[in-house]
C-alpha cells in the first residue's frame, strides 16, 4: 500500500505543472486583451489542449471464453434462485410487513400521526377509521384468549 501511494504522490508531483492537459502549440498571449470583447473558442489556446488519459490501458491477459462462461454462471443461478426453488421458512418472513412483526407498532405510529395532523389541520378520517379496526382486532383477540 505504501507503495501506492508514492506512486501516486510522484505522478501528481510530475503533472501538478500541467493540470492533466498538454498544450500542444506553445503561443505567447496576446499583449493587450480587449476585456468587453468575447473571445471566440476557435482561435483561443483552449481549442488546442488535450486531456492526458489519467488511467493507462493496460491489456488483460484473458481466455475469449472467459465473459460467456461467467454470463452464463449467472444466468443458470438467476434461473435457479428466481424461478425453480422452492419456497422455504426465510421467503415466508420476508413477506411480512414491519406491523405483522412487531405488535402495536402500528397503533403507535397511527396516534402519533392523528396528533400531527390535528396540530396541523390535516384531515383525520382514515386514521381514526384504520384506529377503530386495530381496536376492534385487539377486541376480537382478547374474547377468544379469554
Amino acid at each position: 500500500m505504501n507503495r501506492n501511494i508514492f506512486r501516486f504522490r510522484n505522478f501528481i508531483q510530475s503533472n501538478k505543472s500541467s493540470r492533466f492537459c498538454s498544450n500542444k502549440t506553445k503561443k505567447a498571449l496576446p499583449e493587450e486583451l480587449m476585456e468587453n470583447e468575447p473571445i471566440k473558442f476557435s482561435t483561443s489556446l483552449a481549442a488546442r489542449k488535450t486531456v492526458r488519459p489519467v488511467v493507462k490501458k493496460t491489456k488483460i491477459d484473458m481466455p475469449w471464453y472467459q465473459p460467456y462462461s461467467v454470463i452464463g454462471s449467472v444466468t443458470v443461478f438467476l434461473i435457479y434462485f428466481c424461478l425453480l426453488r422452492e419456497e422455504n421458512d426465510m421467503d415466508g418472513e420476508l413477506t411480512k410487513t414491519l406491523y405483522e412483526r412487531m405488535q402495536g407498532l402500528e397503533k403507535v405510529q397511527l396516534l402519533q400521526s392523528y396528533q400531527f395532523n390535528k396540530e396541523h389541520g390535516k384531515s383525520v378520517v382514515e386514521i381514526e377509521k384504520r384506529l377503530k379496526e386495530i381496536e376492534e382486532q385487539e377486541r376480537q383477540q382478547a374474547t377468544s384468549v379469554a
